[in-house]
């Protein structure tokens, strides 16, 4: 079985920095801060493998796009994947608690 290529876009760089950032600076916890962004990485490279493990999102509008989700603690990651060259793509990764299939 062949791996895929994982790429992320730049909202879901700010995304990821923005999660850190918070946890960190906000919530003074740059432990925690650092255990949750390291968990969501692991998440996103676990996608290199049997990413189509995870369904399509039950919106409509974001399901004709293909968008996928994988959840990570508090945090979903949103993906869509192309077969022809075998890449994931990260979309967005938001907290799960918000409205996030207003935020795409």
């Amino acid at each position: 079985m062949s791996r895929y290529n994982i790429e992320i876009t730049e909202p879901a760089e700010n995304d990821l920095y923005e999660i850190g950032s918070y946890i960190a600076e906000e919530l003074l916890e740059p432990e925690v801060a650092k255990e949750i962004v390291n968990k969501i990485a692991d998440a996103i490279l676990s996608l290199e493998d049997m990413p189509l493990r995870n369904k399509v999102v039950a919106d409509e509008k974001l399901a004709l796009q293909g968008i996928r989700r994988i959840f990570s603690d508090n945090y979903i990651v949103l993906y869509i994947i192309t077969e022809e060259n075998k890449t994931v793509t990260i979309v967005r990764i938001l907290f799960a608690g918000r409205d996030w299939v207003n935020l795409l």
